[in-house]
């Protein structure tokens, strides 16, 4: 079976490498991101100060897969990972304590007349 996967841009800096720098991008987007699958890089650059590297800077390119239920055996250690807990949806948003409102805050009466209605203010219908 065929996976879809999703890519995302991301920067990152390292005042040491280039490769530093991958590794921030790629640790921070870990902790977020499940299933990443590869790490491209788009672009980099260096901030110089006084004839020297103070910065290298990276724009990367991020590949991971789409995971409509997540399956903790599936990718990376279940560690961080709580147990799904029978009846919660399997990653369905639980929208059951959520109060609904039917009826404004503040229910007023409208009342026909004023400006937009009357002809004596240039509102309303003429004839």
């Amino acid at each position: 079976m065929s996976s879809i996967k999703k890519v995302i841009e991301v920067l990152a800096s390292s005042d040491k490498s280039f490769e530093d720098a991958l590794q921030r991008a790629l640790t921070e987007a870990s902790t977020t991101l499940k299933g990443i699958r590869s790490i491209y890089i788009k672009d980099q650059s260096c901030k110089v100060q006084d004839n020297r590297i103070v910065e290298y800077r990276i724009t990367a390119k991020i590949t991971f897969e789409v995971m409509h239920k997540w399956n903790a055996g599936a990718v990376g250690s279940a560690e961080t990972e709580q147990a799904e807990t029978p009846g919660t949806g399997g990653g369905t948003p639980d929208y059951s304590q959520v109060e609904m409102k039917t009826q404004p805050d503040l229910p007023r009466q409208v009342e026909p007349g004023g400006s937009a209605t009357t002809a004596e203010s240039g509102g309303g219908y003429s004839g």
